[in-house]
């Protein structure tokens, strides 16, 4: 389904107008309805980093998105976290007939969706989260859609970046406070490991993610010591 340009030139102007004074939640859950309508998905919604770089749960339209949001932190795999750790949109067409060699398609038939598209949200030069659509039906997802996506990440990416300035209180607000914090460091110690071990994104934080479980630490503190050419601790084989 191709996105007309007048709606979605319309739909960016409102969210521009939301009042972050409500609430982040409030607002998050604003932007994920307006998602949902724009694109005409039967679900939709974002996922945020926390202070290990774990993407979690933050907002969805309805109760089933929110339990595939939830099975996606939960399952460490999906379309959410692939846009996440590639930091590029990740589109499932069809999850009954596509190959799925990470389990993310059964994560989506799961829950009963069929399709799905996960786009990175990046603040402060490094991903912040992930905003992302379902249908419950097999979808192709045109070059229009994308972009359009991309535009409305980019709309929340503002969002979280003035909720960030304006110290706003509750479980998101922190949860955003500490991602930024810590994200520049996780990004960093990805390119030297994708530099000196020819690793692709994804490869180089499961890395570090490895590491920090294997060693009862926060991947922030495996990534800080990485960077100061501290190995990366021996993994549990």
């Amino acid at each position: 389904m191709q996105v007309d340009p007048a709606s979605l030139a319309a739909s960016i102007s409102e969210l521009h107008d939301l009042d972050l004074e409500r609430g982040l939640a409030t607002t998050l859950q604003q932007v994920v309805t307006a998602a949902k309508t724009l694109f005409g998905a039967d679900g939709a919604g974002l996922m945020l980093a926390d202070v290990d770089g774990e993407l979690r749960w933050a907002s969805a339209t309805d109760q089933p998105s929110q339990l595939m949001e939830e099975d996606q932190e939960r399952l460490g795999t999906g379309p959410c976290r692939a846009a996440f750790s590639q930091r590029t949109a990740i589109t499932v067409r069809n999850a009954g007939t596509e190959a799925d060699p990470d389990g993310s398609r059964s994560v989506l038939r799961s829950i009963g969706f069929q399709a799905a598209v996960g786009m990175p949200v990046e603040l402060h030069g490094g991903p912040i989260g992930s905003l992302d659509l379902y249908s419950a039906r097999p979808r192709e997802w045109d070059d229009s859609e994308i972009s359009a996506l991309q535009a409305y990440a980019g709309i929340v990416a503002n969002l979280l970046g003035s909720a960030a300035a304006a110290n706003l209180k509750g479980r998101l607000a922190e949860q955003l406070q500490a991602a930024l914090a810590h994200g520049a460091v996780i990004e960093q110690a990805k390119g030297v490991l994708m530099e000196r071990q020819r690793l692709d994104a994804a490869t180089a934080y499961e890395r570090l993610r490895t590491a920090a479980r294997s060693s009862n630490r926060k991947v922030a503190d495996v990534a800080r010591e990485l960077l100061a050419d501290v190995p990366l601790p021996p993994t549990s084989p």
